[in-house]
């Protein structure tokens, strides 16, 4: 009896096995085939850098019946993933921003398997080369490096003559007198502090030296398409290079004439939404310090200006104590083919991690 019980146990084991490999059940005993995934990345639509907050989608659908859609958002990096597809499906994928379809394609999913999608060609920021004006304020190089950059060429910025530092290319006058040279980058940035009299303006009316040749070579290389990324002091060549964009504090024909900001720490509003998603901020606040005596300060900017920060800050007019609202503290605007990017505030001072990733950010759109 005993020996015909444990026959007729296993004949119900093997039939219980058998429809169970012909329904596909998995070890778990669901009774469904392991779903799969798919991966994938978008780029932004000028080519230039990975997209984030775009919107990947596709639906399940069950005997002509649409069951669920499965959503999913890109990171800072441009990254995507959809998963729990039942398997062994044919997808119609979709990547949409704002109102625009940026990605449709059909996806073959096999069972249990993650489908990894052929990135597009985008561009990499980290591929940008990028000339440093040192200054005695800033430090970009330091902050740049420690993003990863690589490829950028130091000039020196506190001589005219040939005494140079080691690991310069270059002084600031040969540099800029050179638009051949200067074609060769993708950006320059200007740290605050760099010798600007006779370089970027002539103090003596008189006096017939190169700043109409090289602010004609600064303007003209943002106009035929590279970009300038300019912080606190360095403000001047921003002013005489586009006197109309942004209204500083006192006379804009007079060279450092707007340095009138204080040290102090401002609690400043992301007012670009893009960036305040960037960051992460949902509050849309963000501290920047100015830990100098003086730093160059912002009334208005015109139409044509983007404000990414701004805030209200307090300045010392000679003898009059003053505060101004809504300053604008960072603001990038287009010319010709190109763009800039003015930072009233020292970057290096300000490489927290919000600050490094407002650079990136700022970066990305050059």
């Amino acid at each position: 009896m005993r020996i015909l019980l444990f026959v007729v146990a296993t004949l119900v084991a093997m039939q219980v096995s058998c429809i169970d490999h012909v329904l596909g059940k998995t070890d778990d005993g669901s009774g469904h085939e392991p779903p799969g995934r798919i991966e994938g990345r978008i780029c932004d639509p000028s080519g230039r850098s990975w997209l984030a907050s775009a919107m990947a989608y596709t639906n399940v659908v069950s005997d002509g019946q649409l069951v669920e859609t499965r959503v999913s958002y890109s990171d800072r990096d441009g990254f995507w993933l959809l998963e729990d597809l039942p398997g062994d499906v044919t997808y119609d994928v979709f990547v949409q921003y704002g109102p625009d379809i940026l990605f449709d394609q059909e996806v073959y999913v096999p069972s249990g398997q993650t489908v990894q999608l052929s990135e597009p060609d985008c561009f990499n920021p980290l591929e940008l080369k990028v000339a440093v004006i040192t200054g005695d304020y800033d430090d970009f190089q330091r902050v740049i490096e420690q993003m990863g950059f690589e490829n950028y060429t130091i000039y020196d910025g506190l001589t005219t003559g040939n005494d140079i530092c080691d690991a310069c290319q270059d002084n600031l006058r040969n540099f800029l007198l050179d638009a051949d040279e200067m074609a060769q980058f993708d950006i320059i940035m200007f740290n605050g502090g760099h010798i600007e009299e006779d370089i970027v303006y002539d103090m003596d009316a008189g006096n017939v030296g190169d700043a109409d040749a090289i602010m004609g070579n600064i303007v003209g290389f943002v106009q035929n398409g590279g970009s300038i990324y300019a912080s606190d002091w360095a403000y001047d060549e921003i002013e005489i290079g586009w006197p109309s964009r942004i209204d500083f504090v006192n006379d804009d024909t007079l060279p450092n004439d707007a340095e009138v900001g204080g040290p102090q720490t401002v609690h400043a509003t992301i007012s670009d939404s893009a960036l305040a998603d960037w960051l992460g901020r949902e509050d849309g606040r963000i501290d920047i310090d100015y830990d100098l005596s003086t730093w160059p300060a912002a009334v208005d900017v015109d139409d044509t200006v983007s404000v990414h920060v701004q805030g209200t800050v307090d300045v010392q007019i000679g003898p009059v104590h003053d505060t101004l609202n809504e300053s604008p503290l960072l603001v990038s605007f287009n010319d010709g083919d190109g763009k800039v990017v003015y930072a009233s505030f020292r970057v290096a001072a300000n490489a927290s991690t919000d600050m490094m990733l407002t650079l990136q950010y700022m970066m990305y759109s050059l």
